[in-house]
């Protein structure tokens, strides 16, 4: 009876001290990872663009590319005829730099000198008039499927851009006919403008050389369009038909090829491309296309209550695959999408910044590759060349750099290849302090983006901003490493010395002299809550200025001086700031608000100027506004569901990616969290936070691991590198599954242009004439 009752004691301890010490009884569940019970291809084709009309410009083509080449594909109704306007990420003018490739970091190189150069389009002319038609962007499998209707019979193609070709290939085929006899379709190749669009939008210097025409040729029943520059060199597009078995059918096989600063050499490596191709299966193609894609989508997966703003992550997704890729050239304004163009180019002071955020949060890293590579080539001459009042936007750009590493969980990586940019860059800071009267750090008049023309001002908050995110996160990755401890001695009585922000009835201002007096669509005064974190959104007072800050700068002037990244900016601040219900109202607003300065069109690409210049960074950036809400790990914790809406009863996501080198998923239906992934690959020190949890539970069957409870929603989990782990606020659950959020038939695909929805006017730079260039731009 003694052994009987003991016993019991040990039992009912026990079942006491385990929720205390945040265990759980295992589950009968042998799968440590989540369930997917996602239909991929079902899931996908919810979010496909379908044009149900024709799309008749740029601004609403469909497109595909593989991060090297890219088309955008529309109508051209006046000419008859069906445009595929293709592009190269690296056709770039090189006029400062014979000897290279492109002019970009050379000294004195100015836009003009290592501008983007338009490639032209390809063109398909069917021998009956175009009546009407529609397209479908098939994300799943990257492929562009049409079908044009003409007075003589119907035309259907198919396009995409194998990933792992240096081709672009288009099947057709054609029930044309004039009475009982196949009427033939044929293609054209309409040479784009070779030197720099900006001479289109702004001008031509006086001393400015256009490059010369294009010469076509034919040869081996190959078409080939052959650009040389003025500087050397050449860069060409070439172009074969060859028959299917069907009646009037073929597959048409494009290449560009770019060794500039060689000349004759592109030619042979463009035909080579499209001859290799062609020697190959179309089926064999599809297949390794098709396999990189799915592999590629299913690295993360998000579901969300609201249609509209789920189809718009996903073709954002898409997008940056066709763009980026780790052996192509960072992405600029354009991608692989270009077009004439004001900002034919790279853009340093948000631009590029933005454009690379939703691969880090997405589990892309692979795709922020590329930008590491640019700053790795380009940051000696970046420093050399970039005038010390604009070092914010230099310095911006290695925030990106070391972003990259942190969502890898990566610190050897920080300290050997951003700490030495960090520190080089922290002295040119230095070089702009001056101290005030009572001893504190400020800075000698820098630059605010874009506010009052470029304007200098002193103590601006922008770079007051980024130079306490250099100093912090000098500290950080030094004290990890044991290193430069005289320098963080020093970096560590910088900050303490430096000047509080500059402070209005309004909030923050732009700098020391200078209020938020006008709308001002850029938010680098901003830049200290997001995406630095040097204001703390868990710390009260600094909440209550941003709050106070944010309003204001959406509120002054009616807001007329927003744009689109002026709102998705605004949802990721509101996010940060855990206020769900703002976020997701700014959200909506910017996929279907009037955007003042800018539009986002019906194939989700944002321009400005009157739909005339496409920036491209804008509606990615809102792809990582939209994961925001769904999870944040700034300050070295895991935020999971930190910003939902209220109206958001349900939501779920797979392996997104947190700093320290998480992946993360987590399911959330009747407004609760039912459990929480995470798997460790660099060994962090991983600390959770769930709303709405008071204890945490590890359901999973793996090893056991010690939950400790931080309060306020907070768990620390001792997670080792490679270790993964279960988390739910009940000791046990039945599933463990990722599933979709299910949306009414009405509510899919909404991207494409639709009936009665095209653009009235052409908003396309008008493009200089072919055969008079040079009279056409002598002013």
């Amino acid at each position: 009876m003694a052994n009987k009752l003991s016993f019991a004691k040990i039992f009912l301890y026990v079942i006491f001290l385990l929720p205390i010490l945040g265990f759980a009884q295992m589950q009968n569940n042998n799968n440590l990872s989540p369930n997917s019970k996602v239909n991929w291809e079902d899931f996908m084709s919810q979010h496909d663009l379908v044009c149900e009309v024709l799309p008749l410009q740029w601004n609403e083509g469909m497109f595909v590319g593989n991060g090297h080449l890219g088309m955008m594909v529309f109508a051209t109704l006046d000419d008859n005829r069906i445009d595929f306007h293709i592009g190269r990420q690296d056709v770039t003018d090189h006029r400062k730099a014979p000897d290279k490739k492109t002019s970009l970091g050379v000294e004195g190189a100015s836009v003009y000198d290592f501008s983007r150069l338009d490639l032209g389009r390809l063109v398909l002319r069917p021998s009956g008039k175009i009546l009407s038609g529609t397209m479908r962007l098939d994300l799943w499998n990257a492929e562009i499927k049409a079908k044009i209707i003409t007075s003589l019979g119907i035309i259907s193609f198919r396009a995409f851009v194998p990933y792992n070709e240096m081709v672009q290939i288009i099947e057709v085929e054609s029930t044309e006919k004039n009475g009982n006899i196949d009427a033939p379709y044929k293609w054209d190749f309409l040479p784009g403008f070779s030197s720099s669009s900006r001479l289109v939008a702004k001008g031509k210097p006086a001393d400015y050389i256009l490059n010369p025409a294009p010469k076509i040729i034919t040869k081996n029943n190959k078409t080939i369009c052959v650009q040389s520059l003025w500087a050397g060199g050449d860069y060409a597009t070439a172009y074969m038909e060859k028959s299917s078995d069907k009646p009037n059918a073929s597959t048409l096989y494009l290449s560009t090829a770019n060794e500039v600063p060689k000349s004759g050499v592109s030619i042979k490596v463009a035909t080579r491309s499209i001859s290799e191709a062609a020697s190959k299966s179309v089926l064999r193609i599809e297949k390794e296309h098709r396999e990189w894609w799915h592999n590629f989508f299913q690295k993360s997966f998000i579901s969300i209550p609201d249609a509209q703003m789920e189809s718009f992550y996903w073709l954002q997704l898409y997008k940056m695959g066709t763009c980026s890729r780790p052996d192509a050239p960072a992405v600029d304004l354009n991608g692989p999408y270009f077009r004439l163009t004001q900002w034919p180019a790279l853009w340093w002071n948000l631009n590029v910044q933005l454009t690379y955020w939703i691969v880090n949060e997405s589990n892309h890293l692979e795709m922020g590759e590329n930008f590491i590579t640019l700053m790795d080539e380009q940051f000696e001459s970046l420093n050399r060349t970039t005038k010390i009042t604009k070092l914010g936007d230099f310095a911006w750009a290695l925030h990106n750099y070391w972003l990259q590493f942190r969502y890898e969980g990566n610190w050897t990586a920080i300290q050997k290849k951003w700490v030495p940019k960090a520190m080089i860059v922290m002295e040119k800071y230095e070089k702009m302090q001056e101290r005030d009267s009572l001893g504190r750090i400020g800075l000698k008049p820098m630059g605010s983006p874009e506010f009052h023309q470029f304007d200098n001002f002193p103590n601006t908050n922008y770079n007051l901003a980024i130079m306490r995110w250099l100093l912090n996160s000098l500290i950080e990755s030094n004290e990890k490493a044991g290193a430069n401890k005289a320098n963080v001695a020093k970096w560590k009585q910088m900050i303490k010395d430096v000047i509080p922000y500059p402070v209005d009835s309004n909030g923050l201002k732009i700098a020391s002299n200078q209020s938020l007096d006008i709308s001002h669509r850029h938010y680098s005064h901003l830049l200290g809550l997001y995406p630095l974190f040097q204001l703390n959104p868990d710390n009260a007072d600094d909440r209550d200025l941003m709050l106070k800050s944010l309003i204001h700068w959406h509120k002054i002037g009616n807001g007329k001086g927003l744009a689109g990244y002026s709102y998705t900016g605004a949802g990721s601040m509101y996010a940060a700031l855990g206020k769900g219900n703002e976020a997701f109202d700014v959200l909506k607003y910017f996929l279907n608000g009037d955007l003042k300065l800018g539009q986002l069109a019906s194939n989700t690409f944002y321009t400005e100027v009157k739909g005339k210049n496409p920036v491209i960074e804008t509606p990615l950036s809102a792809a990582a506004s939209i994961m925001e809400l769904l999870m944040q790990s700034w300050g070295n914790k895991i935020r999971i569901f930190p910003a939902l809406p209220d109206s958001w009863k349900e939501a779920s996501f797979d392996k997104l990616r947190a700093q320290g080198g998480f992946l993360v998923s987590a399911s959330r239906t009747e407004s609760k969290t039912q459990w929480v992934y995470v798997k460790s690959l660099a060994g962090e020190p991983c600390i959770i936070k769930v709303p709405g949890w008071e204890k945490a539970y590890q359901v999973s069957t793996d090893a056991r691991f010690k939950i400790e409870s931080l309060g306020n929603n907070e768990f620390l989990v001792n997670l080792k590198k490679g270790d993964e782990i279960i988390l739910s606020s009940l000791p046990t659950l039945d599933q463990i599954i990722v599933n979709q959020v299910n949306h009414p038939s009405n509510e899919k695909n909404w991207y494409g242009v639709k009936t009665g929805k095209q653009i009235p006017v052409n908003q396309n730079h008008k493009e200089p004439s072919y055969n008079d260039w040079n009279d056409s731009l002598k002013k």
